[in-house]
């Protein structure tokens, strides 16, 4: 590291004097192109040629450091990655000096890399889901968020543990133990186990969602493919936030999920795994990539304020009571006119969205207020106008929320006060 922090000063001087725009570039293979040395003309024997002198010392600097120097940074970080990181550490470094938090340092831009590789990336763990004959279903990565004496909770999405009958939790020094399942939330994809032992291990600290920001850098840690390559980092920034998409490839973008986008590697095997902001903090659970020939580089984690609030549910009752279920099928009626007219169903005139109720599920919340045939046009203080925009602005209300209808039915406009949102049946 040493060499690393005395190049970058060399090259951080070097940009000061020639009034250079940027300090470091993106590391690439590299020719070793080095400064031309100057013609000799005719100098008198003892006149000292300086700019011979310079060109020959930078030159025996540069070879002596380069190949040490090169090696390391690609060890430390991944070689694309490093105009990023320094750009962007570089800047949060000097906003917390310009705000007295701490005085900058040149160790500093990696430091905290390194202490999330020490400290809170130990939290995460692999998990084994067995099937009833001790065969191995899937794994998958966790992350130990909290302790309670010799009791140890493990967050994870649920899709890893789906359908198993005993979990292990693995270490990457090959221990393994036990974990007792504490519940699952099946429609945000996260789940809780824990595990008794007497030995010390890292717990994470929750981040704020508040200030999470797009171009913020986030490391993602896990066991992409298996075991094989535990505790794998990446580094990227947070693409997009509050991103509503369809998961289960039903048409309609799945509702109270609003991911955080971003560009850390992750591959099968980071389900589970943490999404890191520099200060060691988890602010998300990775639980999907986006792939194709097309798409590079489209990661997606639950956001930690819903993880926060999903996991206390689940401690507490053995399931979340977060996210409202409506209890509805319906056809959305802006974006679905041919089955109108292949049902042979005249809509009012004038109305042009709006759900149109197919069906009310037994004891959910809309059970004994909406009827087949109803049409919702506006549910809490949620204009409906399509379902992919329902879905986005009906996210923010939660379990126990108490709220307005507005229907039509035969013809007439309703209004149906104080229902009170329910959590799924489970």
């Amino acid at each position: 590291m040493k060499k690393i922090l005395v190049f970058i000063s060399s090259l951080v001087l070097t940009s000061l004097l020639v009034g250079c725009g940027g300090i470091f570039g993106p590391i690439e293979p590299i020719t070793r192109t080095y400064l031309t040395r100057p013609p000799v003309t005719n100098t008198a024997p003892n006149t000292i040629n300086e700019d011979l002198i310079i060109s020959d010392l930078y030159e025996r600097i540069y070879e002596s450091l380069y190949e040490d120097v090169k090696s390391e940074v690609i060890k430390d970080i991944a070689e694309e990655r490093f105009q990023l990181l320094y750009d962007s550490v570089i800047a949060t470094l000097l906003q917390e000096v310009e705000d007295g938090n701490i005085q900058i340092t040149a160790a500093s831009v990696i430091d905290r890399i390194l202490e999330i590789e020490n400290g809170a990336a130990n939290a995460v763990v692999g998990i084994r889901n067995l099937n009833n004959n001790g065969v191995i279903q899937a794994v998958g990565s966790g992350v130990i968020y909290k302790q309670v004496g010799n009791k140890y909770y493990v967050l994870t999405n649920n899709h890893v543990i789906e359908n198993g009958v005993a979990y292990t939790i693995v270490f990457e020094n090959g221990d393994e133990i036990g974990a007792v399942l504490r519940g699952v939330d099946s429609l945000v994809d996260l789940a809780v186990l824990y595990f008794f032992s007497d030995k010390e291990y890292e717990v994470v600290e929750f981040g704020d969602n508040n200030e999470l920001s797009k171009g913020q850098i986030v490391i993602a840690v896990g066991h992409p493919s298996g075991f094989t390559y535990f505790g794998s980092m990446t580094l990227g920034i947070i693409s997009g936030l509050n991103r509503y998409f369809d998961i289960d490839n039903d048409g309609i973008k799945d509702m109270f999920v609003g991911y955080i986008q971003h560009d850390a590697a992750i591959n099968s095997g980071n389900s589970g795994g943490a999404l890191f902001n520099l200060e060691g903090q988890l602010i998300g659970v990775n639980v999907i990539k986006l792939s194709s020939v097309n798409i590079e580089g489209m990661g997606f984690a639950i956001p930690i304020g819903l993880v926060s609030a999903i996991v206390a549910d689940i401690e507490e009752f053995g399931y979340s009571i977060q996210k409202p279920v409506l209890g509805i099928r319906f056809v959305d009626i802006k974006n679905y006119e041919a089955f109108f007219i292949q049902n042979q169903i005249e809509l009012p005139d004038g109305v042009y969205s709006g759900f149109y109720i197919l069906e009310v599920n037994e004891n959910s919340t809309m059970d004994g207020y909406l009827l087949p045939g109803d049409i919702v046009v506006q549910i809490g203080d949620v204009i409906i106008d399509s379902s992919n925009q329902f879905v986005e602005e009906f996210s923010k209300y939660r379990v126990g929320d108490v709220i307005d209808i507005i229907i039509i039915r035969d013809n007439e406009t309703l209004t149906i006060t104080d229902v009170e949102l329910k959590a799924a049946v489970n």
